[in-house]
C-alpha cells in the first residue's frame, strides 16, 4: 500500500510539474504527447541512470509514443500561447517541449538533447531542492534553438546517445566547459546543461540557500519594555508604550534616553476581538493616533475629564456602597485616590503587599527607584541617603476594605466597572468611566500647578516615562502634602471628610542621591581647581583648566554629558548673556533651549577665551596645529572646549568627549559626570522655582510643554530669575571664575 501510494504520488508530481493544471486540456495533451515522443527512446538508453522513474511512468511514455506525432503548427500555436500569457517561466517544461527549432540544422541530435535534459530535470525534481538547476537547464536548451547568441553552443555538443551513461555525458560537458578561459554566454550555457546532467546521474542532494541577513551590531544591547497607558475612552482597547532600554547603559543613558526617537511606538490590542487582521490593526492604530493628535489642540481644561459634579456624585455613591460591603466600590475609590487602575494596583499588591494597614491605618505602599539611587560604598556619608518606597495614607472609609483585602482575589474587569458605573451615570447624568476616574488626580494636580515630577511620583511611574524623575532628589513631605491636598479637595466636593491622619515631619528623601551638601559642593570645586595652582607645563595646565571650565558651565546650564559639550562660541551671546544649547535630539525635532548664563559663568567664559588667546600666541611657532585649533575655537569655526592628547610623541587637540573627561578627572570626580544636572534640578526644586521653568531649563519638557512655546506664559525674564538663583549658589559655596594660563 505504501509503495503504491509512493508511485502514484511520484507520477502526480511529475505530470503536474510538466503540464500544470493552469493550462487548458488541449495544451496539456500536446505537451504530454511531445514528452512521450522525445523521451521514450532515451528512457530505454539511460535506464540504469534514471532510476527514479517507475515502471508505470515508463509504460505511459511508451504508450504515448505509439500515437501519431503532433505537427509543427500545433506546437507553434501552443508555444505562442505560453509566451503571450507569460507562462514561459511558470511552465518551463512545456515551454521547452513546444518551442520551435528555427536555428537547428540537425533535428535528430537536438531532439535527443531536449529529451535528455527534460528527463534529467524530471529526476532532479523527484530528488528535490534543484529548482535553480532545473529552470536554468530548461531555459538554456530552449534558447539554443531560438536565440542566435546561444546557437553556437549546439555545434559543440556531442551526440547524447554516443555515451553509454549520463555520467559519461556529464564529464564530456564539463571538459567542454573548461576549455573556455574567460566566462561568457557559451561557457555559462554549457555549465547549466552540465550541472543538470551530472546531478541527475549521481543523484546529488540539492542545495538549500538561505538569505543572508545582516544584523547590525549594537554596542549596547537593548530590551523592549512595555509600559501600559491609561485608557482614553470606553472602547476597551489596551494600549502599551514600547520603550527600548539599553541592557548596560552608562551613567547618563540610564537616567534618560539619549538617542533619537522618531516617535512613540504604541501597541494597541483589542481583547474583545479574537482574530485581528493587519488592516483592522492598522485602522485601530490610525484612530488612536488621531485621538492623541486631538489632545494637543487648544481644548478646554475639562475636555474628556471629570467635573466637580461627577466627583461629587461618584464619591457619595461609592461611600454608600462601601457601607454595604461592596468590594468593587473600594476598587473605584482606590483608583480615584491613587490615580492608578485596579489591575495595576492589584499587581503591585500581589508582588509587594502594598495594600495593608500601617499602624492600624489603611495605606498603599509605592516603590520608587532611579539609577542614581545606588552609589558606590565609598560614598557613604558623603551623599545623602534615599528611601526606596513611600506610603500614601488612604481615607478612613477604606479601613474595612483594606483589612479584608486578599491578593488572591482578582481585580474587577473593565466590563464590570462599566456596568457598576452605568447606574450612577444614568441617575445623575454624569460622564464617569474608569479611565477618567484614574486620570482625575493628574488633571486636578496640573490645574493646581503641582510639579509634573511630583505627580509622576505620586502615581509611582517609572523614571523612563519622565526623565526628570531620574534627576530629582525630593523630600517625602512635599509628596505627602500634595497627596493630602488632593484627597481633602475631592472629599470636600462631596461634603465628606477623609479622616486622614495628622501629617508628621520626616527627614526622608526619594530619588537621586546626587544632591551634594554645601561643604561637599565647595570642596569639589576646590579639588578641581587645585592643579591650576601648581607650576607645570602648559599642556597639563590647559587640560585641567578646560575640565574646570566644563564643570562650571555644565553646572550653570545643566548641560548633558555629551561629545563636544556647549558647542561653539557663536552659540553664546555675550551682550545678553544667553546661550543656545542643543544637547539632545527629541522626538519630531531638537530639544534646543536658550538659557541665561549667571554672571560667574559668564566671567568664566571670558577668562577661558583670554586663555585661548594667550595659548595661541605662545604656540604660533612651537605648535602651529594647536595655534590653529585655538583660532577655530575663538572664531566659532570649531568647538569651544578641547584638550590636548598624546599621539606619537606629539600633542594633538581633541574635542572634549565623555571618555576623555573620565580619563582626566579620574578620582577627583568619584560619581557620575552628569551630577550637575541632578544637583541643579534638585536645588531649583528645593528653592520653589516654577516647575515648568525648571523643565525648560533642563531640557525635560515634552511636546506641548515647551516653557517658551506658543501657549506658554513664561518669558526670558523668568530665565533670568533662574540665573540669579544659580548665581546665589555660586556665591554661597564660594565657587569663583578662575583665570587661565598667561604669558606673564
Amino acid at each position: 500500500m505504501t509503495e503504491h501510494s509512493s508511485r502514484s504520488h511520484r507520477r502526480r508530481l511529475i505530470t503536474q510539474t510538466i503540464a500544470p493544471k493552469k493550462l487548458t486540456k488541449w495544451h496539456r495533451q500536446i505537451v504530454f504527447l511531445r514528452l512521450a515522443q522525445l523521451c521514450a527512446p532515451l528512457l530505454e538508453h539511460f535506464e540504469n541512470d534514471l532510476v527514479l522513474f517507475t515502471d508505470s511512468l515508463e509504460q505511459r511514455l511508451h504508450n504515448g509514443a505509439q500515437q501519431p506525432p503532433k505537427v509543427a503548427k500545433e506546437l507553434l500555436i501552443a508555444y505562442r500561447h505560453f509566451r503571450k500569457n507569460e507562462l514561459l517561466t511558470f511552465a518551463p517544461y512545456a515551454a521547452a517541449l513546444c518551442a520551435p527549432w528555427p536555428r537547428i540544422d540537425d533535428n535528430e541530435k537536438y531532439a535527443e538533447w531536449l529529451g535528455v535534459i527534460v528527463l534529467c530535470c524530471c529526476q532532479l525534481h523527484i530528488q528535490g531542492q534543484h529548482d535553480s538547476a532545473i529552470s536554468s537547464a530548461l531555459r538554456e536548451v530552449r534558447l539554443i534553438a531560438n536565440d542566435a547568441k546561444h546557437a553556437g553552443i549546439f555545434k559543440q555538443l556531442p551526440v547524447p546517445t554516443s555515451c553509454s551513461s549520463l555520467a559519461e555525458l556529464g564529464e564530456q560537458l564539463e571538459v567542454l566547459r573548461q576549455h573556455y578561459t574567460q566566462p561568457n554566454i557559451e561557457s555559462a550555457g554549457i555549465g547549466y546543461l552540465s550541472v543538470a546532467v551530472r546531478n541527475a546521474a549521481h543523484l546529488r542532494q540539492g542545495i538549500v540557500r538561505h538569505r543572508r541577513i545582516k544584523v547590525p551590531e549594537f554596542a549596547e544591547p537593548e530590551r523592549i519594555t512595555p509600559i501600559p497607558l491609561e485608557p482614553v475612552d470606553d472602547s476597551g482597547l489596551e494600549v502599551e508604550l514600547l520603550q527600548a532600554i539599553p541592557e548596560t547603559p552608562d551613567s547618563q543613558a540610564a537616567d534618560e534616553q539619549m538617542k533619537l526617537e522618531p516617535g512613540k511606538t504604541v501597541r494597541v490590542h483589542d481583547s474583545r476581538q479574537r482574530q485581528q487582521t493587519l488592516a483592522m490593526m492598522a485602522q485601530q492604530g490610525q484612530r488612536f493616533a488621531e485621538q492623541l493628535a486631538s489632545r494637543q489642540q487648544s481644548l478646554p481644561c475639562s475636555f474628556e475629564q471629570l467635573t466637580e459634579w461627577d466627583i461629587q456624585h461618584l464619591l457619595q455613591y461609592t461611600l454608600e456602597k462601601l457601607e454595604q460591603k461592596d468590594v468593587l466600590a473600594g476598587w473605584v475609590l482606590l483608583a480615584l485616590v491613587t490615580g492608578r487602575d485596579p489591575t495595576w494596583l492589584h499587581a503591585r499588591a500581589k508582588q509587594w503587599k502594598s495594600l495593608r494597614l500601617i499602624k492600624d491605618w489603611p495605606c498603599v505602599q509605592l516603590h520608587h527607584h532611579v539609577p542614581a539611587s545606588q552609589q558606590p560604598d565609598m560614598l557613604e556619608g558623603i551623599l545623602p541617603e534615599v528611601s526606596g518606597h513611600f506610603y500614601r495614607s488612604l481615607p478612613i472609609q477604606l479601613y474595612d476594605w483594606v483589612k479584608q483585602f486578599s491578593p488572591s482575589i482578582g481585580p474587577p474587569t473593565a466590563s464590570e466597572c462599566r456596568a457598576w458605573l452605568k447606574h450612577i451615570n444614568k441617575q445623575h447624568l454624569t460622564r464617569l468611566t474608569l479611565g477618567r476616574i484614574v486620570r482625575f488626580m493628574e488633571h486636578w494636580c496640573l490645574n493646581h500647578g503641582i510639579d509634573r515630577v511630583i505627580i509622576a511620583l505620586m502615581r509611582a511611574e517609572p523614571h523612563q516615562s519622565r526623565p526628570a524623575l531620574s534627576y530629582s532628589h525630593l523630600h517625602q513631605d512635599a509628596l505627602v502634602e500634595c497627596h493630602y491636598r488632593y484627597v481633602n479637595a475631592i472629599f470636600t466636593m462631596a461634603g465628606q471628610e477623609p479622616g486622614l491622619p495628622a501629617q508628621r515631619q520626616t527627614e526622608l528623601y526619594l530619588g537621586s542621591r546626587l544632591h551634594l551638601s554645601e561643604s561637599v559642593l565647595g570642596n569639589l570645586f576646590d579639588i578641581l581647581a587645585s592643579p591650576l595652582k601648581q607650576k607645570r607645563d602648559i599642556w597639563a595646565v590647559h587640560n585641567d583648566y578646560t575640565c574646570y571650565v566644563w564643570t562650571v558651565l555644565a553646572f550653570a546650564t545643566g548641560h548633558r554629558d555629551v561629545t563636544a559639550p556647549l558647542g561653539q562660541i557663536t552659540d553664546y551671546n555675550p551682550y545678553q548673556r544667553t546661550w543656545w544649547i542643543s544637547d539632545k535630539e527629541r522626538r519630531h525635532g531638537l530639544a534646543a533651549r536658550t538659557l541665561v548664563v549667571p554672571p560667574t559663568a559668564a566671567k568664566q567664559i571670558e577668562h577661558y577665551l583670554e586663555h585661548l588667546r594667550q595659548l595661541q600666541v605662545h604656540c604660533r611657532f612651537l605648535a602651529p596645529e594647536l595655534a590653529a585649533r585655538c583660532q577655530q575655537a575663538l572664531d566659532g569655526s570649531g568647538n569651544l572646549l578641547f584638550i590636548l592628547t598624546d599621539k606619537q610623541d606629539a600633542k594633538l587637540p581633541a574635542d572634549l568627549t565623555p571618555s576623555l573627561l573620565e580619563g582626566l578627572l579620574q578620582a577627583r570626580l568619584p560619581w557620575s559626570r552628569n551630577w550637575a544636572r541632578h544637583h541643579l534640578r534638585s536645588e531649583l526644586t528645593k528653592r520653589s522655582v516654577n516647575p515648568e521653568l525648571i523643565d525648560g531649563w533642563m531640557g525635560h519638557e515634552e511636546i506641548g510643554e515647551e516653557a517658551l512655546g506658543r501657549h506658554s506664559f513664561l518669558s526670558m525674564a523668568d530665565c533670568r530669575e533662574i540665573a540669579d538663583v544659580i548665581e546665589s549658589i555660586f556665591v554661597n559655596n564660594k565657587i569663583k571664575a578662575l583665570t587661565g594660563w598667561t604669558t606673564h
